[in-house]
C-alpha cells in the first residue's frame, strides 16, 4: 500500500505536530511508501525554529517529505491558502492515483480536503481527520471568526458528505460536531486518539534515575502555555499549598504567552519554581519522567472537553500520576476517578486539594503508576496505524 498524506505540520513541537509525525512514522512501518506534504513556516526556515526541521531526522527511506512554506499572518488567509493547496495538490493526487502511485490518502484538517473530495477516484481514497470544532479555538476579532466559522461549516459538510471516511479524536468531538454541522456521515466515524510511542518511552524508562534522590516534589505540566491549558490555575494552587508542602516545585516542561504571568505568581508567593522553554519531544518526555505528579487543569471549551492530551496518555505510558479536570471525553472512555486519574475542577482549590490528596496517600499514587502504563498501551501509534489501514482496506 502507498500512502499520501496532508498534514499541516510533521515538524514542530506542539501536540499536533508530534502525534501525526509519530502516526505517520508508525503507518510507514506496514505499507510501502509514504508522500508527506506538510507546511513548513519561515521562522521554521530564517530563525532559531530552524532546530525543529533539524530535529526530525533519520526518517525511514520509504517516507518522502514535501515541505510547502506558509506564512502565519492572518488565520483567515492561512486557511484560504490551504484551500489552493488542497486544489493544486489535488491535481498531483489524480496523476498519482493514475500511475497506481497511491492507494490511501490521510488527510488533517477540512479545509486540506477540498480538492481532493472534488475528484471521485481521489474522494474514494480519503481520509480526512477533523481535529477539533475550528472556530472555538480563535481569538482573534469579530469578522476574521465570523468567516472562519462560515468556511469550516462549509468545509467540514463536505467531508462529512464525500469523505470515504471521517476520522475524529473522539467520539465525544464526532457527537459536537453533528450538532453544529447539521450532518453525518455515512460511516461509523473513525477514532484516532493521540497515541503514545511505547518503544521511545521504554527507552526513556530504562534511562529513569531514582526519584528518592532528589529533595524536591516536582509538580507540573507538559505543552504549550495558552490560555485554556489552565497553567496558571496550577501555579494559584501551589501557592495555597506552600504551607502544607514546604518543598514542592513547580516544573514547567514548555512556553507560551502565559509565561509572564505564571513567572508573576511564583515570584510573589515564593514557590520554587522551572520554566524549561520548549524541548524537542524526546527530551521534553524525559523532563516528564521526573515529575511525581502531573496537572493539567484545563479550562472547558469545546476542544478540551473532546480531546483527551497527548501529554496525558504520555505521562501514563511513564507511570506518572495525572490531575485532570474532569472533561466529558474521559468520562466517555470511561477512565476512572482514583483508578486511572484524579479528576479536578479548573479553579486553584480544587487542583490544590487534589495534588495534596495524592501526594499524602501511597496507595493511591502507586495504583495511579501502575494503572497508567496498562491503559496507555491502548493508544500505541502502532494499534492505531492497525486499525486506520485494515478499515481502509475493508471501504
Amino acid at each position: 500500500m502507498k500512502l499520501l498524506a496532508l498534514i499541516p505540520s510533521f515538524y514542530g513541537r506542539t501536540g499536533d505536530a508530534v502525534n501525526e509525525r509519530k502516526l505517520i512514522l508508525a503507518l510507514s512501518r506496514k505499507i510501502e511508501k509514504s508522500y508527506v506534504v506538510t507546511f513548513v513556516s519561515f521562522k521554521q526556515v530564517f530563525t532559531k525554529r530552524r532546530r525543529e526541521l533539524k530535529e526530525v531526522k533519520n526518517l525511514p527511506k520509504n517516507i518522502i517529505i514535501i515541505p510547502l512554506p506558509l506564512f502565519h499572518v492572518n488565520p483567515l488567509l492561512v486557511y484560504f491558502c490551504m484551500i489552493i493547496i488542497s486544489c493544486f495538490t489535488s491535481i498531483i493526487g489524480l496523476v498519482l492515483c493514475w500511475l497506481r502511485k497511491i492507494d490511501l490518502i490521510y488527510i488533517r484538517n477540512s479545509f486540506l480536503s477540498i480538492g481532493f473530495l472534488s475528484f471521485k477516484p481521489l474522494a474514494k481514497r480519503t481520509v480526512v481527520k477533523i481535529p477539533a470544532i475550528i472556530e472555538d479555538e480563535l481569538s482573534n476579532g469579530i469578522i476574521t471568526r465570523f468567516c472562519i466559522t462560515r468556511l469550516a461549516l462549509l468545509m467540514d459538510r463536505l467531508v462529512l458528505a464525500k469523505a470515504v471516511r471521517v476520522a475524529i479524536p473522539s467520539r465525544s468531538l464526532y457527537s459536537e460536531l453533528v450538532k453544529r454541522r447539521f450532518l453525518k456521515h455515512k460511516h461509523v466515524p473513525l477514532e484516532i486518539p493521540p497515541g503514545v510511542d511505547l518503544r521511545l518511552i521504554e527507552k526513556i524508562k530504562s534511562q529513569l534515575d531514582s526519584k528518592s534522590r532528589r529533595d524536591t516534589l516536582n509538580i507540573g505540566f507538559i505543552g504549550s502555555l495558552k490560555w485554556w491549558q489552565g497553567v496558571d490555575i496550577l501555579a494559584q494552587a501551589a501557592t495555597l499549598l506552600k504551607r502544607k508542602v514546604s518543598n514542592l516545585k513547580l516544573v514547567i516542561i514548555g512556553d507560551g504567552e502565559l509565561k509572564p504571568l505564571i513567572e508573576r505568581i511564583c515570584k510573589t508567593s515564593n514557590i520554587p519554581y522551572e520554566i524549561t522553554g520548549f524541548l524537542p519531544h524526546e527530551e521534553a518526555l524525559r523532563r516528564l519522567s521526573m515529575l511525581d505528579v502531573m496537572v493539567l487543569s484545563r479550562r472547558r471549551t469545546t476542544t478540551t472537553e473532546s480531546n483527551i492530551p497527548i501529554k496525558v496518555i504520555e505521562a501514563w505510558a511513564l507511570g506518572i500520576p495525572v490531575i485532570v479536570t474532569k472533561h466529558r471525553v474521559f468520562l466517555d472512555s470511561q477512565i476512572g476517578n482514583y483508578e486511572d486519574v484524579i479528576y479536578c475542577e479548573p479553579e486553584p482549590n480544587s487542583v490544590a486539594n487534589a495534588i495534596y490528596l495524592l501526594i499524602t496517600n501511597d496507595k493511591l499514587r502507586k495504583k495511579l503508576e501502575s494503572n497508567g502504563p496498562q491503559l496507555a498501551r491502548q493508544f500505541d501509534y502502532e494499534r492505531i496505524a492497525e486499525k486506520l489501514l485494515k478499515v481502509c482496506t475493508v471501504v
